[in-house]
């Protein structure tokens, strides 16, 4: 199989446009990896990616992508501080706590982070999008853990904002 220049460039401006920050294709022989904040960093859970179409698969998951979630919403639950904001999943998926297995976390609880802080990944069929803070200020609590499966706006972490 193979890939025209044009068919490149349109993957490209799809996931120039989506909600993904990075995205990992593979399809037979073919391997496209493009990222909008740098360089992709390699994961040791990296496998090959079987699609049941070979340019349909990845077009409808990056189009379908939902709008990130107003990242920071109050909270007001029983029991935690007031003033606290959530940060929420912008999609479904396995959240991971570190760019790979071993590596220290993005965040823990008492880090002070800015809002273009990346606080964890959420991987979608080995496709992997960095989940940004968008709220300066620091990490009151982690709410879940790594491995965990998180649905759309799930809250992810609390944070006492700066200011």
């Amino acid at each position: 199989m193979k890939l025209s220049h044009e068919e490149v460039r349109e993957i490209l401006s799809i996931v120039e446009a989506s909600a993904f920050d990075s995205i990992e294709i593979k399809v037979g022989d073919i391997s496209i990896a493009a990222s909008k904040s740098g360089p992709l960093r390699q994961t040791a859970a990296a496998a090959p990616v079987a699609a049941a179409e070979p340019m349909a698969a990845p077009a409808p998951a990056a189009a379908a992508a939902p709008e990130p979630a107003p990242a920071a919403a109050p909270v007001a639950e029983a029991g935690e501080e007031e003033g606290l904001v959530e940060v929420t999943a912008p999609i479904v998926g396995t959240f991971y706590v570190a760019p790979e297995p071993g590596a220290d976390p993005f965040v823990k609880e008492g880090d002070v982070i800015d809002a273009d802080t990346t606080v964890g990944i959420i991987e979608v069929m080995k496709v992997f999008n960095n989940v940004r803070a968008e709220q300066k200020g620091t990490v009151v609590r982690c709410l879940v853990g790594n491995g965990d499966f998180v649905e759309f706006k799930q809250p992810i972490l609390l944070i006492r904002p700066e200011g």
